[in-house]
């Protein structure tokens, strides 16, 4: 997987929740405009043991089961984040889950395009069927909140699976950040 933008750094960090085992997690965005994006992706699944903290940032290392054994997700995230004069934090309890926020200052020249916000939330919570995401979006000093659940109760079960229901929740999280006054070219 490239992580060209931003937002690519957010899928990847969902993607490991999703692989913890959690059936609960959370993803808050918080852009300033021009100024900076900060993201953290929380989650109840297994944490990682304090043993193990240090090395999940070293790109070698994996504990998916794959046959080429790197993990590069978390050290390019750190290496993006802190290369715009950010900052990257893991924290982590094993037995109940982890933390990972990552603050992008905007304005370096290091900093990678933020990507498109509205379809990486689609792409979040549609990653898997068993986990409830909550999710909260702020933009400047406007923004939303949903969760999975949400859209469940609202267009049934089959929401995150039936192409017409996808494109319908696709378009409410498009009309959101449209609210915002971003994205205002999308179409």
């Amino acid at each position: 997987m490239g992580l060209r933008t931003i937002c690519d750094h957010i899928i990847d960090i969902a993607q490991n929740a999703v692989d913890s085992g959690t059936e609960e997690a959370t993803l808050r965005i918080v852009e300033k405009r021009e100024e900076s994006f900060y993201f953290s992706v929380v989650d109840r699944g297994k944490g990682i043991s304090s043993e193990s903290l240090e090395s999940v940032l070293d790109p070698f290392y994996t504990e998916k089961r794959k046959k080429v054994k790197f993990g590069l997700g978390l050290p390019i995230l750190k290496f993006a984040a802190e290369s715009t004069g950010g900052e990257f934090r893991i924290r982590s309890v094993e037995g109940s889950g982890t933390e990972v926020s990552a603050r992008f200052l905007l304005s370096s020249i290091d900093c990678q395009p933020v990507g498109d916000v509205p379809s990486t939330l689609f792409v979040v919570i549609t990653l898997s069927g068993r986990v409830d995401w909550s999710i909260e979006r702020l933009l400047d000093d406007e923004g939303y909140a949903f969760s999975s659940s949400q859209f469940r109760e609202a267009f049934g079960n089959d929401c995150f699976t039936s192409p017409v229901k996808m494109k319908m929740v696709l378009t409410i999280l498009q009309e959101a950040e449209i609210s915002l006054g971003g994205l205002s070219d999308v179409r």
